[in-house]
């Protein structure tokens, strides 16, 4: 994990510097909006994750990523060979890739790219939607949303572009909304789970808060009786899964208990939330639940698909935290904020040195020279 820990640190101080030259107010039901936010500080971490992220030579599933760039030709070959009616195929992606390629972009040109834009742009969704600037900066490290945009370059880049539709759908700004759940869907196949988000902006904590936690037990206890219809999704999509690939191990307990802490707080604040919503932080807590949903499927299914399809909404976990915190008393609400700091570096110590092993075994690096070096054709 030493590895992780110098961008950790810096991006920590670049976001409280960010929130410290920041203007904000506290409304009657205690919940802080910023008036102006500092940009400068955030610019400079920004760019310095996305290329921490670009700079990546191995790790997860990197050099799957790199071999398949490599083999791709450098000719119309790459363009003609794209199935655009084969979404499993990602041919967003497969465009992407071949239009890089034939502009002589490098395999680490490959990586940076991707990492640039989708790292930008969930900090640009986070920095637009937090209360909170410094401890959704923490969350997205310690809850492992960084991390994993280190892997799964297709549903990374695909969730960056629906964090854009889901902005639209706050601004009811349906159409656009819609053509960026299309464009998503051409990297990922799983982006069609974001046709839910228009439908999530009731108060959180009324009827339809217990009609999904019902509908939740009621799938994760009968997953079984469920399965032929979520084969038959899988099928539509062009996926080639049998029934043993969603009933293998399940997701880990403790990544379940974890990402379920904000929906216990935000039930406990709930006469608070009901009273002082907004359509921002509806959108917030139930997509936060619905996170949480998913992943308490998982403890049922298998962690290699519910957990991934939880990912496409963890980010809102970064927003809710910060958010529901301001529905306790100031004495609680600093005791909560320091218990999950350090409750929630703990778990970013166990997902990489315990759970999944020593992230500094399987990540390496070039420094950001050598890509300049590389870039200026030095090596």
């Amino acid at each position: 994990m030493y590895k992780l820990l110098p961008i950790f640190i810096f991006s920590i101080l670049m976001a409280y510097m960010s929130d410290r030259y920041s203007s904000y107010e506290f409304d009657a039901g205690r919940v802080k909006h910023y008036i102006q936010k500092e940009k400068l500080f955030y610019v400079i971490m920004s760019i310095a994750m996305a290329v921490f992220v670009g700079l990546r030579t191995s790790g997860n599933d990197t050099a799957t990523y790199i071999s398949m760039y490599e083999d791709i030709p450098n000719n119309i070959t790459a363009f003609t060979s794209i199935d655009w009616k084969d979404i499993a195929a990602a041919p967003g992606h497969q465009f992407v890739c071949a239009l890089l390629k034939n502009m002589g972009a490098s395999t680490q040109d490959y990586l940076m790219v991707f990492a640039v834009v989708s790292v930008t742009l969930y900090l640009w969704f986070i920095r637009k939607y937090t209360n909170n600037i410094t401890l959704s900066i923490y969350y997205f490290i310690t809850m492992g949303v960084y991390t994993f945009a280190m892997a799964a370059i297709k549903q990374t880049i695909a969730v960056a572009i629906l964090l854009v539709a889901t902005d639209r759908a706050i601004e009811k700004k349906y159409l656009a909304f819609i053509f960026y759940v299309i464009l998503a869907e051409l990297f990922h196949p799983y982006a069609f789970v974001y046709l839910i988000v228009p439908f999530m902006s009731f108060i959180p904590w009324t009827w339809k808060t217990y009609v999904l936690l019902s509908g939740t037990a009621v799938v994760s206890m009968g997953l079984s009786r469920f399965m032929g219809g979520i084969l038959a999704i899988t099928d539509a999509l062009g996926g080639d899964y049998g029934a043993t690939e969603f009933s293998g191990a399940g997701v880990n307990i403790f990544r379940v208990l974890v990402v379920w802490v904000p929906v216990g707080l935000s039930f406990l604040a709930r006469k608070y939330i009901r009273v002082n919503s907004d359509r921002i932080s509806n959108y917030i807590i139930n997509l936060t639940m619905v996170n949480a949903m998913v992943m308490f499927v998982g403890l049922f299914g298998t962690a290699n698909y519910f957990a991934r399809l939880a990912n496409y909404f963890l980010i809102f976990q970064t927003l809710s935290l910060p958010l529901i915190f301001n529905y306790f008393t100031k004495q609680s609400k600093k005791l909560l904020i320091v218990a999950a700091v350090l409750c929630y570096f703990v778990f970013f110590y166990y997902e990489h040195v315990i759970a999944n092993g020593r992230f500094d075994d399987g990540y390496y690096f070039i420094t950001f020279f050598d890509y300049i070096r590389q870039l200026l054709g030095g090596a």
